[in-house]
């Protein structure tokens, strides 16, 4: 199974680092009531969070898919733990980016990461 992740019509799969792509789910509304005879009754929304992070990158690819963020919340498609593509509204956190390097005239930058979670 080949990952999936399209923000706003660009392709961010390739340039995911080994590891960078966590989708876990994210619980909203989460409420617990115990009755009497202790039965514990719970109820809950669930959504997608993912956490993206980059290898390497060039200045204009950064300034591209810096670009696809812009919207927000942004339309994204992505595969969930089952293998299955899901296109969803999803808020964007970030990208952070940590360091900046220039090597032969070329700015590279790296720990790039972000994070979406599901409207």
């Amino acid at each position: 199974m080949q990952v999936k992740v399209v923000i706003n019509g660009v392709s961010h799969a390739e340039w995911l680092a080994e590891g960078g792509y966590v989708l876990t789910p994210l619980l909203r509304q989460a409420r617990s009531v115990v009755t009497i005879d202790g039965t514990d009754w719970r109820t809950q929304i669930k959504k997608h969070q993912i956490d993206l992070s980059y290898v390497e990158l060039r200045d204009n690819t950064l300034t591209t898919l810096k670009a696809s963020l812009l919207t927000d919340p942004a339309t994204v498609t992505f595969t969930d733990d089952e293998g299955n593509d899901l296109t969803r509204a999803m808020y964007v956190t970030g990208p952070t980016v940590t360091a900046k390097i220039v090597k032969g005239g070329n700015t590279y930058y790296s720990g790039v990461s972000l994070t979406l979670e599901e409207k």
